[in-house]
């Protein structure tokens, strides 16, 4: 599968095992560095550790924060689905051959459960709306099999319950300071995501084709991509090249009494990616990528207004251009220290979009294997971006531009995360001796069990930025959260 924009390359140093496909959207098994050294990679869809969301204004959900806090163009399930080859750089593995399919099937299931920090009742409008947060609990499964001597194929599942109060708009206090007006804590909300995928093994690399959809009460997602990744110079370089449509539909509930509201609206996107991967050394790999994404359509979020200053012309609904295009450039370096079974990683990201956003993003992480069966992760990632060229907090007296929103994720802040994860592998738990019928679909002789947990700590401000934010500019509903993940995998 092809790289994507916002894939964590992570990874194992040196236990990981040649057959082990990835297992997961969220953490992805690679092949190891075989007799050479393992600067092994997995790819994570949500970076660190942000809970996997869509990046534009959908639905009441959109209020929380995902990818798109860090204002990365999210390139969606399909091209996500399409992206872990790459990250593993399949000119590391040697022998491991990383571009034959799996040979035995692989189920996962991971559960994470995200919950805001409340709002603080400085940046609280009194008596608008609540201070409660929004909590997401996510459940997924993925299953991985082969079917043909150079086929397999997946299945990713994925559910997700969430509730809570989001940021509606922004007026002034009685001391002209920025307060957010919050909804009640009443939004519930129910997605599931399925993506479906296939790959199509070469002798000299890979094709990868992806297809699914995303369904909540007043949101449907299509969407589908292909990819295909070579390599070249003795497997040392991989070229990746990647492209997704997706199809996003949008029926604003309670659109009949707030005129704010559209009854329904529609947009495209296109994803395309293109990734360098080299080999630099025994023990180091250097990832040079490049996203761009085009979308068309409602851009905006109907559920979130703008105030205006002394309350003159009222408040106006949320309206942002009707096509968007976004670029990401994203250099990864990994390196390996043999003589105590660690990894370093190192990811710089520079996005830019014709919204006015720009963004910086540096990422470490530190891989150390204990134990021949356990690996700990400390991880931290800081962020950095510009405000979109038409946010306004609190729009002037008589001024209503075409183009407007107070949405804090378009403010100009910075955000800084930490996380710590701890990772357990469990190799021949049981022998057994498969039939035929279920060796065919890849379940052998033996069990291998992986079990994953991790926790996160995100803080976001406009004193975190590159930048000077103004007490006007800072969006006063800049959000903190944690969460916390567990994840089972298991190899038949």
């Amino acid at each position: 599968m092809i790289c994507s924009l916002d894939a964590t390359w992570a990874g194992h140093p040196t236990r990981s095992k040649p057959n082990a496909k990835p297992t997961s959207t969220s953490a992805r098994k690679p092949p190891c560095l075989a007799a050479a050294l393992a600067v092994a990679a997995a790819a994570a869809t949500e970076g660190i550790g942000l809970v996997k969301q869509r990046a534009d204004t959908k639905g009441p959900s959109a209020g929380r924060p995902d990818a798109s806090g860090f204002a990365f163009p999210h390139p969606g399930p399909a091209l996500a689905a399409l992206t872990t080859s790459a990250l593993a750089l399949p000119g590391i593995a040697g022998s491991a051959k990383a571009d034959a399919p799996i040979e035995r099937a692989t189920a996962t299931s991971s559960f994470s459960y995200y919950f805001e920090d409340n709002l603080s009742p400085s940046r609280f409008a009194t008596g608008q709306g609540s201070r409660e947060r929004y909590e997401v609990y996510t459940g997924q499964f993925r299953f991985d099999v082969p079917v043909a001597e150079r086929i397999d194929v997946g299945l990713d599942v994925l559910y997700e319950e969430m509730s809570g109060a989001s940021p509606w708009y922004v007026i002034a206090d009685t001391n002209g300071d920025s307060v957010q007006v919050m909804s009640g804590a009443t939004i519930e909300d129910e997605r599931v995501e399925v993506t479906a995928d296939v790959d199509f093994y070469l002798d000299t690399g890979k094709d990868t084709a992806s297809f699914g959809f995303s369904k909540e009460k007043d949101y449907l997602s299509l969407y589908g991509g292909i990819g295909a990744e070579r390599n070249f110079n003795d497997r040392n370089t991989t070229l990746s090249v990647s492209g997704a449509l997706s199809y996003d539909w949008i029926e604003p509930t309670d659109a009949n009494s707030n005129p704010t509201r559209p009854e329904s609206k529609e947009k495209w996107s296109v994803d395309l990616f293109a990734g360098l991967s080299q080999i630099l050394t025994r023990a180091s790999a250097l990832q040079a990528t490049i996203n761009y994404k085009h979308s068309d359509g409602y851009l905006s979020d109907p559920y979130k207004l703008v105030a205006t200053l002394g309350g003159g012309t009222g408040n106006v609904g949320d309206s942002r251009p009707d096509s968007k295009d976004q670029v990401s450039l994203l250099l990864r370096y990994r390196h390996h220290i043999e003589p105590i079974t660690a990894s370093i990683h190192a990811d710089y990201r520079l996005y830019a979009d014709d919204f006015g956003v720009t963004s910086h993003t540096i990422e470490l992480a530190w891989y150390q294997n204990l134990f021949e069966w356990l690996t700990l992760t400390p991880s931290a990632r800081w962020y950095s971006q510009s405000k979109a060229d038409f946010y306004e907090a609190i729009l002037a007296p008589g001024s209503t531009p075409n183009h407007r929103s107070s949405d804090y994720r378009l403010s100009p802040y910075g955000a800084f995360a930490w996380k710590i994860a701890a990772e357990v592998e469990l190799e021949d738990l049981w022998d057994y001796d498969a039939p035929r019928w279920l060796q065919a679909v890849g379940v052998a002789n033996g069990l291998d069990l992986i079990a994953g947990l991790s926790y996160e700590r995100y803080y976001s401000d406009g004193d975190f930025a590159i930048q000077s934010v103004s007490e006007k500019d800072e969006a006063p509903s800049l959000v903190r959260f944690r969460v916390v993940a567990f994840t089972l995998s298991g190899r038949f």
